[in-house]
Parts: structure tokens; C-alpha cells; sequence
């Protein structure tokens, strides 16, 4: 190989290196959070036409905790291509990941509540191979009881979301760290999902 061979190769590594696009995570195969923020550059302002969701794989340390990591990869890739497949259904739908557990959608907003209710109903579906026969029937994947005698339960793995559908006062580079606040809100109370207006934005 020429030092010809060799320019050529880094024009078109730098070509690559400015498209976050070309450079997936690892494990997903997903665009990582390079790729979000360049997506979030394009479509930050059409919010109302388009929707974000942030979503998460609630549940998966306890279930770490009890079932070990073997499988820890398997259930990310599920999340994953789950959570692709959805939103291919979707005019321009995108998916990216976060970090290990956190996924961000984005699809045109008639599109986005059906396509995380299906992509829940999946990935619930799939995740019950993971599980014992006693867990499944209970629903549970840890109890125990707190020093002050507060029973705790912890259920079963499962996403949970978050969906901003309209304009909001928070600024596009605060978003990711707003819907993560908020997340982590909706995942404490139990519930699967939340849909943002901008009173519930986090200005903290």
C-alpha cells in the first residue's frame, strides 16, 4: 500500500468520523449519544410534528442482582433491536442509545405513543424467558424488608418512557438530562409512562 492508498484512507475516515451516524455503539449496533445530539440538532425545533421519547429498561439490576450478568447483553440487544424495529415502522423513526440502559426515539408524534405501548408489550413478552415460574407468577423479581420494616418488592424488567410531543421552555442542549430526571421520577413511582408539557419540565 502507497502513501496515495493511505491519504485516501484517512479522507475517508475523516469523512466517516464527521457523520456520528457511521459510528454505532458497540453492542446495539444503535447510533451513541454523538449521534443523538447531531439528531436533536435537526429535529429539536419541529417538536409537536415529531416526538422524544426517552426510554429505559426499568427493573434489569435487580434482576442482575438475582439472576447474575449472563444474560445482561441479550436483554440490552433485545431493548435494542425492539425498540428499532418499532420505530422503522415510523416515517424518518430513529433510535439511539444513552448509555447501558437508556435509549432515546424519536418518530412523528400521531406515531409515538403506539409505537412505545408496542414496543413495551415486546419487550415484556420477551423478557418473561428470563424468569423463573415462581417470579413470573408473582411478578416480582426482589422482596425484602427495609431495617424500618417497610416490605419492599421489586417487579419484573420492563421499559419505561418518557415523551415529549410539543414545544417546551427547556433548551435543547438541557433535554437528554431533563427526560433522565424525569425518568427516573416515573420509574420510582411504578408507573411505565409519562408525557411531558412544559410544566414538568426539570430546571434544576
Amino acid at each position: 500500500m502507497g502513501l496515495s492508498d493511505a491519504r485516501k484512507y484517512i479522507r475517508q475516515l475523516h469523512k466517516r468520523q464527521n457523520d456520528p451516524f457511521l459510528w454505532p455503539d458497540f453492542l446495539t449496533g444503535l447510533p451513541d449519544k454523538a449521534g443523538i445530539l447531531k439528531k436533536l440538532e435537526d429535529v429539536y425545533s419541529k417538536l409537536g410534528k415529531i416526538s422524544i421519547a426517552y426510554v429505559r429498561i426499568a427493573n434489569i439490576h435487580s434482576y442482575l442482582i438475582k439472576y447474575g450478568p449472563n444474560h445482561h447483553a441479550d436483554i440490552i440487544q433485545w431493548a435494542a433491536a425492539i425498540l428499532k424495529t418499532s420505530a422503522d415502522r415510523c416515517k424518518n423513526g430513529f433510535v439511539g442509545t444513552l448509555s447501558t440502559h437508556d435509549f432515546m426515539v424519536i418518530c412523528e408524534s400521531r406515531e409515538m405513543q403506539k409505537r412505545m405501548d408496542e414496543a413495551a408489550r415486546l419487550f415484556e413478552k420477551q423478557m418473561s424467558t428470563y424468569y423463573s415460574q415462581k417470579d413470573l407468577t408473582e411478578r416480582t423479581t426482589l422482596s425484602f424488608t427495609e431495617d424500618g420494616g417497610t416490605d419492599i418488592r421489586i417487579g419484573l424488567m420492563k421499559l419505561v418512557y418518557v415523551i415529549a410531543d410539543k414545544k417546551l421552555s427547556v433548551e435543547r442542549g438541557d433535554l437528554i438530562l431533563n427526560m433522565a430526571s424525569i425518568c427516573d421520577a416515573v420509574e420510582g413511582s411504578g408507573e411505565d409512562m409519562m408525557v411531558l408539557n412544559q410544566d414538568m419540565v426539570c430546571t434544576d
